[in-house]
């Protein structure tokens, strides 16, 4: 479990289903994730096992549940492995209606402290489509560095890449 001045970060749980299923379900949240909206809880149900729980499992990092400290939930954050390519992913989502409150930058950094300081990662990605400016809005304010376009082979878009590594982490002293 994380945890800042107003966010509490856990790993997601079956009973977080239909709130992941109505954050999935809101075509502006997924417009820019190349992910399709989920279709109903149980998809949401088998997201959380097969794709939520086997990262912590296996690498201790994932996307964390969550929360304001009242028990609201916002969405999830966090880091995501990506064996066939080695790199650590820093991905955030949260329900609309809690946009542009800062919760994503605010979670987004304890994640990145979570790595760099507590996994000792060195390098953690972070990809918006080019239309996402409020997702590339969050990788500037966290201090992350523009490092161009990738192109996925399975995707017709590309992919604006910025990341950060342990030692600027350190460097910009990065607190969350």
């Amino acid at each position: 479990m994380l945890e800042t001045k107003r966010l509490i970060l856990r790993p997601a749980v079956l009973e977080d289903a239909p709130l992941l299923y109505e954050l999935n379900s809101d075509f502006e949240v997924v417009r820019y994730t190349g992910d399709p909206s989920l279709k109903n809880i149980l998809e949401a149900e088998t997201q959380i096992k097969e794709r939520m729980f086997p990262q912590f499992q296996k690498y201790k990092m994932g996307r964390f549940t969550v929360t304001l400290k009242d028990g609201t939930y916002l969405g999830w954050c966090g880091l995501r492995y990506f064996p066939e390519s080695d790199e650590v992913d820093l991905g955030y989502r949260f329900m609309k209606k809690h946009w542009g409150q800062g919760y994503a930058t605010e979670a987004s950094l304890v994640t990145l402290k979570y790595g760099f300081e507590t996994l000792n990662l060195k390098r953690i990605i972070a990809k918006a489509m080019p239309d996402n400016i409020g997702s590339i809005k969050v990788m500037q304010k966290m201090g992350m560095t523009f490092r161009g376009y990738q192109k996925d082979p399975c995707e017709p878009q590309s992919w604006i890449v910025y990341d950060m590594t342990a030692s600027e982490f350190k460097s910009k002293c990065v607190e969350s």
